[in-house]
């Protein structure tokens, strides 16, 4: 089932909390991975607390464009 003797082989790796506490040593994509993950919750938030806010105006821009636009296919075909 496991290939035990395939020590030798590279992989990738996912947490990588040892390299990211030593920021110097860090290469240019790690730190702006780092930068990426730590905004993130950051960006969720918003976006959550923009939805939570604007769901039924959202919802309402919807539904008027999609009877506007069955309107006009109907307009169109007779």
């Amino acid at each position: 089932m496991f290939r035990k003797d395939d020590k030798d082989r590279n992989l990738k790796k996912i947490f990588q909390w040892e390299d990211y506490l030593n920021w110097h040593k860090m290469s240019r994509q790690q730190k702006i991975n780092l930068k990426r993950a730590c905004l993130f919750p950051f960006l969720a938030f918003f976006v959550y607390r923009f939805l939570s806010e604007f769901t039924y105006a959202i919802l309402l821009l919807v539904c008027i464009y999609l009877l506007i636009r069955f309107k006009n296919r109907r307009r169109i075909t007779k």
